[in-house]
């Protein structure tokens, strides 16, 4: 499959309103189209503070929980599900205009997002963007938790998840990703959570946006909301999770990703560890290793 693509923006400008996941507080997001090579971009604006946020895994500054992007001085977390719905539609230059240090949550998916990019339309360049293609085996770890990459034509993904939960023990997909397939099966799967752990994180004022119109939350032996959207949705979601991290890379990074218990960590060392090679072209002169990850507090879901 050819994942070489012309470079896109959106047609037109893009609003967007939802709460924040640990504010409970109303967010404004704001899609801009911009010229071709402006890559994606926030733009933090709230009073008479100001900052310019490019999405580049150099600003990666914390995986705890969800990824969040920085300046040195001001942050934008949660950006994983807004970026994967940017990644499915192939849209390389963006401005996105924010007035919260957090990306709204919407309904727990990149489905919200990439309903009102898709409505906007998009331009296509001239320039295009290539991918890349691993040229051998490359893996992080992180005590039992895993995730390789093998050199393959197909982008595709084989997820295990394995929390101590009866519905969440050993639950598992392999699934091609291209590009519609990711809209239909991977973007709508919402986040998920345990409700010991929701409350706990109330009970210290953060989460306070968290509801069962945003995720899906587990008790000890089953689900709180009545339905899900589909029977294996929380292992998706860890894919959409993934893709959302990857695309930080600003290219997509092609083959077959194998991941055990993963989470944003390890998700963003395996795109640094891809990007290291001087043309993201060459990478037979790397050796997979084991890579410092960011500490964190918790396992990222």
């Amino acid at each position: 499959m050819n994942f070489t693509e012309h470079r896109k923006t959106l047609k037109e400008t893009v609003r967007i309103k939802g709460i924040g996941l640990h504010s409970g507080k109303e967010v404004n997001l704001i899609a801009h189209p911009a010229p071709v090579g402006t890559g994606i971009i926030f733009e933090y604006r709230k009073g008479e503070d100001k900052a310019s946020i490019p999405v580049e895994l150099s600003n990666v500054v914390d995986t705890s929980n969800a990824t969040t992007l920085g300046d040195g001085q001001y942050r934008v977390q949660t950006v994983e599900h807004l970026m994967a719905a940017v990644f499915s539609l192939g849209i390389t230059d963006m401005i996105l205009e924010i007035d919260s240090v957090e990306v709204p949550i919407m309904d727990g998916s990149s489905l919200p997002f990439l309903e009102a990019f898709e409505a906007a339309g998009y331009t296509e360049f001239e320039e295009m963007q290539e991918p890349i293609y691993v040229k051998n085996p490359m893996w992080v770890v992180d005590g039992d938790k895993y995730l390789v990459i093998l050199p393959s034509d197909e982008w595709k993904v084989t997820y295990t998840i394995d929390f101590p939960h009866p519905l969440l023990k050993g639950q598992n997909i392999t699934i091609r990703l291209d590009r519609e397939i990711l809209k239909k099966e991977i973007l709508p799967a919402r986040t998920f959570g345990f409700l010991k752990d929701v409350e706990a994180l109330q009970a210290k004022g953060l989460a306070m946006g968290g509801s069962l119109d945003n995720a899906i939350v587990l008790t000890q032996d089953g689900y709180l909301n009545e339905s899900l959207r589909y029977e294996n949705e929380c292992v998706r979601h860890k894919i959409l999770d993934l893709v959302g991290d990857l695309s930080i890379a600003g290219r997509p990074i092609i083959g077959h990703y194998l991941a055990s218990k993963a989470g944003h960590a390890l998700d963003v060392s395996m795109a640094k560890l891809v990007m290291s090679s001087e043309t993201g072209n060459e990478l037979g002169k790397y050796k997979s290793r084991r890579i410092p990850l960011f500490k964190r507090k918790a396992a990222a879901v």
